[in-house]
Formats: C-alpha cells, structure tokens, sequence
C-alpha cells in the first residue's frame, strides 16, 4: 500500500504543479483585483458544480454498472439544465446581497458551468466504465491546456483582464468536453446491454448526503469570498494563500482515495481501523513538516513569486494552517466513513463546520478583516475534524494514548500490498 500511496502522490503532484504555475502567472501578471474577480467567479461555478452533481457526481458508480446508461445520462442532462438555470438565478441573488461585484459575468457564469458539468459527468460514466487511462488523461489535460491557453494569452497577446482567464476556461474545458464526448460515444455504441431503467429519485438520494458534505466543506473556508468582497484585492489574497496552504492536503488526499478503496474491498474491519487511523496521524505528520518548512520561506520570496500585491501571503497562510492541520488528520477518517457507507455523518460533521463559519464570519471578518477570515476557516475545520476524528475513536474505542501509538500500527501497514 505504501508504494500505491506514492505513485498516487506523484500523479496528483504533476496536476499540482499545473495549478501552482496557473496560479503565479496570473497572480504575477493579472494582480490581486483580478485574481479577487476570477475567484469570485469560480466559487460560484463551484457551488453549481457541487449542487449538479447530487445527481451527476461520483455516487453514480455504483448505478452506472447496474442500470440502463442512456436512461441515467439523458435524465442527467436534464437535471443539470434545470440545475444550472435555478442556481445561477440564485446566486445572483447572493452576490448582489454581498455586493460582489461578479454579476456582469453571469452569462459566462451559467455556460462554462454547464460545459464543466457535461465534462464532469462524461469523466464520471469514463471512469465508472474503467477507463482509467482516458479518465487520468483528461484530469491532467484541462489544466496543463489552461496554463498553455494562459501564456499565449497573456504573453502574446498582451491580454490582462478577467476575460483572459475566462477565454482559457472555455477553451481548456470545450477541448476537454470534446475529447470526453467521443468517449461518450464509443461508451453509447458499445452499449447493448439491457438493463433496467433506474429512478432519478433513487440516484438523488444516494449523492444527496455526498454533496451535501462537499457543499459544506467547500463553504467552510469559501463562504469568507463573499465577506470580504468588498475588496476583490482581499479576495485575491486570500484566495492564493488559500490556494497555496491547501497544497499541502495533497498528501492526505492521495492517502484517503487508496483507503476508500481498500475499505470497500475488505472485510476486516480491524485491519481498516488500523490502516485508517495510521494514515491519519502520518499525514497530519508529514503536513506539520510541511508548514515547518513554510516558516522558515521568507516572507519576500512570495511577494517575489505572485508579486507587490500579495506580501502578506506568508503570514496568511500561517493563520490558516493550524484548520489545514486538523483537515489533514481527519481528511483519511472522512474517507473511511464513506467506505463504511456513512455520508451522513460526514455531512452532519462539515455542516457543524459550515454553521461555525457563518455564526462567526460576520464579526471575526469585519474587526479583523484578512486574520479574521483565517480565524473562521480554522474555527470550521477544527469542529467538523473533531465531530468525525471522535466519533471514529469511540465507535472504536480507541484511547487518547492511541494516537501516538506508531509503530506497531506501522508494521500492519506494511503487510498490506
């Protein structure tokens, strides 16, 4: 298990390192107001996103092997248009509430929202049909033709504006959509067994409580976009030091998708204890290491990277990552509920964290503007981390002693291929 865990982390580290050169050429060229826009933007094809896919995301799986294809995809088209259509109107609602200052691109909004969902749920039905090579392929593609569409853009073309960043977007994601769609073709033509048709209300169910903790946990941290939108610069900040403390979840991440995967297949739960809990504490580990080394970077050499308007990154990321600390730790626990085939109590963990967020935000954020929003994200994280970290230590009764128990754990972990 621990070379699967490492070629996993090398494979997502290169997708990574996309999304860090995306992320400090338009920091560096684009400026904090821009880069505040751009992730006002996002947040809000995010939440669209996450919504649609309550019946279009990951929860699909299952159901794809099981039922008529044609009947599930058609009704999830559907869906995302009746999706897209009331959220959009929704969140306009929102920003003009928060006076965020995104509505004149509503219209772009609603249409990469809906190119990115059809992407999405064509990589759903790719990968649920094990075409695992396509489906990695197109994870790496999109953002590797994001940065290239960016440089052209940008460097020859002089283009330095929300439009630029929105242009790549199109062009990344409908290149990405069409690769995906002859796939989806191939799948559709190929296709000729019967199966039984299977009832939206039954696939709905099943992602209800999935995207109900996406949403949550997306929130938690997010929800701070729209307190500080009075300022898109405080937004851009805020969102690269985000952007860039949440790189160090890369190693909790990679650990949870190899642990959701051995806990479904196995039966000894004893064994799934063990791995789980090991994993949790090595990569709390191994992310405290990270942020040790983030405080001996100078505070310099970031306002260097992403430029003059982004000097306090160093000292927010600081404030944000004790919350990335407990999300490290409880990232595997969550993982291994859903193995378990416990969406809810994750979604009643990261709704805890949500209702913290928005309980505190409103005065955290306007005494302490940037700090206060750091001081919400860590707020939210530590109780939806402490609800699933406590629950899976009772039900298990595992000792407050376990958890700096390593080596014997380690020699489990070891055993496992």
């Amino acid at each position: 298990m621990l070379k699967k865990i490492i070629a996993t982390l090398f494979t997502r580290g290169f997708v990574a390192l996309v999304n860090l050169a995306i992320l400090l050429i338009t920091s560096r060229q684009l400026g904090g107001d821009i880069r505040g826009q751009i992730g006002l933007l996002i947040l809000n094809i995010s939440i669209i996103q996450v919504i649609n896919e309550i019946y279009t995301g990951y929860a699909l799986v299952y159901f794809i092997p099981r039922y008529a294809l044609r009947t599930i995809y058609n009704n999830g088209l559907l869906w995302s248009v009746a999706c897209i259509i009331l959220t959009t109107l929704t969140l306009i609602g929102l920003n003009v509430y928060y006076d965020v200052s995104i509505n004149k691109y509503w219209i772009h909004m609603a249409i990469l929202s809906f190119i990115i969902i059809v992407h999405s749920f064509n990589g759903v039905v790719i990968l649920a049909r094990e075409r695992i090579r396509i489906y990695n392929f197109l994870n790496f593609f999109q953002p590797a033709l994001l940065l290239l569409t960016l440089i052209v853009l940008i460097f020859g073309f002089g283009q330095r504006s929300v439009y630029t960043y929105i242009i790549a977007l199109y062009v990344s994601f409908l290149a990405s959509l069409l690769i995906s769609g002859i796939q989806m073709l191939g799948i559709f033509r190929s296709d000729h067994t019967q199966l039984p048709a299977a009832g939206p209300s039954m696939i709905l169910r099943k992602g209800f409580f999935n995207q109900l903790a996406n949403l949550s946990h997306l929130l938690s941290n997010r929800y701070n976009f729209y307190l500080l939108s009075s300022s898109n610069v405080l937004v851009g900040i805020y969102l690269n030091s985000t952007s860039l403390i949440e790189s160090v979840l890369l190693i909790s991440n990679s650990a949870s998708t190899l642990v959701l995967t051995y806990i479904a297949n196995k039966k000894d739960e004893t064994k799934s204890v063990t791995v789980t809990f090991l994993l949790s504490k090595l990569c709390f580990l191994l992310s405290l290491f990270c942020v040790l080394v983030l405080v001996l970077i100078p505070s310099e050499f970031f306002t260097f990277l992403l430029g003059k308007d982004f000097s306090q990154t160093k000292e927010i990321m600081l404030l944000l990552s004790p919350g990335i600390l407990c999300i490290s730790f409880s990232t595997v626990i969550s993982h291994y509920f859903s193995g378990m085939g416990r969406q809810r109590l994750i979604a009643n963990a990261n709704l805890a964290g949500l209702i913290t967020a928005i309980s505190t935000g409103y005065f955290l954020v306007n005494r302490y503007q940037l700090a206060g929003a750091c001081y919400t994200a860590c707020l939210s994280y530590f109780v939806a981390s402490m609800i699933m970290v406590v629950m899976f230590m009772r039900e298990h009764r595992l000792s407050v002693w376990s958890l700096f128990r390593m080596r014997q754990d380690f020699k489990v972990l070891k055993e496992i291929r």
